[in-house]
């Protein structure tokens, strides 16, 4: 640390990327400040599924990096580290009831046998009959992968923080990153703090402090309903239908195939989403469009016909017109970072991304596909969305 400074590294922002930074930084030993306008996991951290799923992820990239962190979540739930008992395998259920949501299932099981990595397709039912789960007469092929993962959000973001060199500070907003001499001068709503480094992982926000990053902010409606009864068996894994993974790697959403996910909750719960829509306002509660997610899902798993629907919400997701996460040093800002762009694939990539950027402060090598998100990539580019 550079003398006269305040922490090694302050951390703008606590959802779960910022806190597995902070952790990663802290393990090797460095003083760290976590800053937050509202305090952990209070934005998209804290209104995910919690899936840490490859299926999920685009082909390329973003599912070379989601093997690799469905590995390393493994890895730091063993016995005293930080996802013990936080982070399990589970199986995923994808359904189709259409031949479009056929095709994205085709192309999963390709993607899937390419990758050879940790999530795998365990069974493709395409016989109805042979189906294994309760589901509706509408699903006519089912896909269960193994070795796919689950944590939620905001336990993950408290183990984290909870090491003992991260000091935590909020609410409390940062309002710019300048350099002063050969430290950083971090401006915040009270007052100034000095660092050697910095690390923007704020979400959306992150275009107030780098205007060169394209970021536009997503809204996903969701629902929660009420608690299993005795005699029901839950879902053992996330249900999802197919057009899901065509709105996720294509941008397409059609009325009729909305991209319904049916998540079983610990609690006994289940969570119910979600759209993908353009507006990023989060007090914004479409009643239409939830019934619409809400009927799909009810005709995929008839058992929730029984449940009743006690919370209604909505979730801002971060994305990139290029559609992959910024991940790397800012250029122009020397000693600052950025992670951000996830547009719901945090929880997935959390802790892979907080080892990475600890090896990027402390000069180490990086893993090999990191370099492809890096913000350089926007810095005489002019990008339309993909």
């Amino acid at each position: 640390m550079h003398s006269g400074t305040d922490f090694d590294v302050v951390i703008a922002g606590a959802g779960i990327v910022g806190a597995a930074i902070a952790h990663h930084l802290a393990r090797d030993g460095l003083r760290v400040c976590v800053v937050d306008r509202s305090g952990p996991a209070a934005q998209a951290s804290g209104a995910s599924d919690g899936a840490v799923s490859v299926a999920s992820k685009r082909p390329g990239v973003l599912a070379q990096l989601a093997g690799d962190a469905l590995d390393y979540c493994g890895a730091l739930a063993r016995s005293g580290g930080p996802l013990h008992g936080i982070f399990h395998y589970r199986p995923a259920y994808f359904f189709a009831s259409h031949a479009l949501e056929e095709a994205a299932l085709d192309a999963l099981v390709d993607k899937l046998r390419a990758l050879d990595g940790p999530a795998r397709v365990v069974a493709d039912h395409r016989n109805r009959a042979a189906i294994p789960l309760p589901l509706g007469p509408d699903v006519r092929r089912l896909i269960e992968i193994g070795g796919e993962g689950h944590m939620l959000g905001y336990a993950a973001t408290q183990s984290f923080l909870a090491h003992p060199r991260i000091a935590c500070k909020w609410p409390l907003a940062v309002d710019g990153i300048e350099p002063d001499g050969d430290c950083l001068r971090i401006r915040t709503s009270k007052g100034d703090l000095r660092a050697s480094w910095a690390v923007v992982a704020l979400g959306v926000a992150s275009a107030s402090l780098i205007p060169l990053l394209p970021l536009r902010p997503r809204t996903g409606q969701l629902l929660v309903t009420d608690r299993e009864t005795a005699g029901h068996a839950p879902l053992p894994g996330a249900l999802t239908a197919a057009a899901y993974l065509v709105s996720k790697t294509a941008g397409l959403q059609s009325p009729g195939l909305l991209p319904v996910v049916i998540d079983p909750l610990v609690t006994g719960q289940y969570l119910i989403g979600s759209s993908r829509e353009e507006h990023g306002d989060a007090a914004r509660i479409d009643t239409v469009l939830l019934q619409q997610l809400l009927q799909r899902a009810v005709a995929a798993f008839p058992a929730l016909s029984g449940r009743r629907v006690i919370r209604a919400f909505a979730g801002v997701r971060c994305a990139v017109v290029d559609s992959l996460p910024v991940v790397g040093w800012v250029p122009g800002l020397p000693r600052v970072a950025v992670a951000t762009g996830f547009e719901g694939d945090g929880i997935c990539l959390s802790a892979l991304v907080g080892r990475e950027v600890a090896a990027m402060v402390a000069g180490r090598a990086v893993h090999a596909d990191i370099g492809a998100l890096s913000p350089a990539r926007f810095e005489h580019a002019e990008l339309v969305p993909a």
